[in-house]
């Protein structure tokens, strides 16, 4: 009898371990599950980051020489008071006369709608107008204030994306030295230095696919950041006019875009718009040798544009 007690002991002692080991496995394992989410999700949020970085960075160097990607502004402009007019007219004017005067303007102003739109409380009038043309464009008339505003939100975000970068392991050398470069650039851009607003901005870019390279395998989308640094590289000489080191820019910058291609982490759906891009920088390369420097940031406003809708 006692021996078949032992036994049942014995027997329900196995199975209780058996329902903790499995509850111990099973918790685990979420737990690894949940973590793997966890990261998953902050490093999609750091490549969100990465790519926030990227656009105010270019928007700013590309201001520095008026260069939009905008094909039209809107044009405010004073109009003067209709009812002020009428009122100074001649007393022995026509009732009538006036009143039709008044319907041809009012016919006038509804046919030309779709260009203007007049807020008669304001007494202004807004307008579509092409931006200016690169070929003859005040590459001296810079936009400061909207880039000292750019750089700005740039401190407002770094705090918050240093710390999403510190938990993908991105080490405190590179986040400090992005932001020590970030000072640099925030300084010459208050003191309207344009040559080193243009490099300290280009320096900042260089870091984007670096912080890239800690939490992102793949070799396709950092050859792509590369790809718009060399680029970058190139355009920050122009003011130097030194065609020979632009000329090797985008060389590499030929060479990176090439490489994405080739390496088969684009669908066919994708291609298109990768070959335009490639055939862009090959238009920018096959018109240095004429060292035209209005030519140069037409085709490198066409590049940079489409680079940025390419993603992997």
């Amino acid at each position: 009898m006692k021996d078949k007690i032992s036994k049942y002991f014995f027997m329900a002692l196995i199975i209780v371990l058996i329902i903790m080991l499995s509850v111990l496995i099973y918790i685990r394992f979420f737990k690894n599950n949940s973590n793997s989410n966890e990261y998953a999700k902050l490093r999609e949020k750091g490549q969100d980051e990465v790519l926030y970085l990227d656009y105010v960075i270019i928007n700013s160097l590309n201001k520095l020489n008026n260069i939009s990607y905008s094909r039209y502004e809107i044009v405010m402009k004073e109009v003067e008071d209709n009812s002020s007019q009428s009122s100074s007219k001649s007393d022995g004017e026509d009732s009538l006369q006036g009143q039709d005067r008044q319907n041809g303007e009012q016919g006038s102003t509804e046919s030309n709608g779709t260009e203007n739109a007049t807020d008669q409380s304001e007494n202004k009038t807004s307008r579509l107008s092409q931006t200016d043309s690169l070929l003859n464009a005040n590459y001296n008339d810079i936009p400061w204030k909207e880039i000292s505003y750019s750089i700005e939100t740039l401190y407002t975000a770094w705090p918050t994306i240093s710390v999403d970068l510190q938990k993908l392991n991105v080490n405190n050398e590179d986040r400090s030295n992005f932001e020590f470069t970030l000072d640099g650039a925030a300084q010459s851009i208050k003191n309207n230095d344009k040559s080193n607003a243009l490099i300290n901005l280009y320096n900042l870019y260089t870091f984007l696919p670096k912080f890239l390279s800690y939490f992102v395998n793949n070799d396709a989308k950092l050859n792509l950041y590369n790809t718009k640094a060399y680029l970058l590289n190139a355009y920050i000489s122009v003011d130097k006019s030194d065609w020979e080191n632009m000329s090797n820019n985008v060389n590499s910058s030929i060479n990176s875009l090439q490489w994405v291609i080739n390496s088969g982490a684009i669908n066919e759906y994708q291609k298109s718009t990768f070959d335009k891009a490639l055939t862009l920088l090959q238009d920018i390369k096959s018109g240095i040798s004429i060292e035209d420097k209005e030519i140069f940031f037409l085709k490198y406003k066409l590049a940079i544009e489409q680079l940025e809708v390419l993603k992997i």
